[in-house]
């Protein structure tokens, strides 16, 4: 299992604050969108703090688009295209 942020292409204004927070996880896409960069695996985890660092970011998140979900390998990193 590892935490994955999903993105609602629907609600997010492109603020930027996701990616000024962490800019290894969230960037801006060309078109002002918010992308949830991919994880690498086991040593992008990192003693559990991408879980943390993913809902912090999440609760900050002004439209409430981000989401962290808990999946399996075979799921993780599939984003939400609203």
């Amino acid at each position: 299992m590892r935490a994955v942020a999903r993105i609602d292409r629907t609600l997010c204004l492109g603020t930027g604050l996701c990616e000024a927070m962490a800019d290894d996880l969230f960037l801006l896409a060309d078109d002002g969108i918010a992308v949830a960069q991919e994880d690498r695996g086991p040593e992008d985890q990192g003693r559990g703090e991408r879980p943390e660092r993913l809902r912090a970011i999440a609760d900050c998140c002004p439209t409430g688009a981000i989401t962290v979900a808990e999946e399996t390998d075979s799921t993780a990193g599939h984003e939400s295209k609203g």
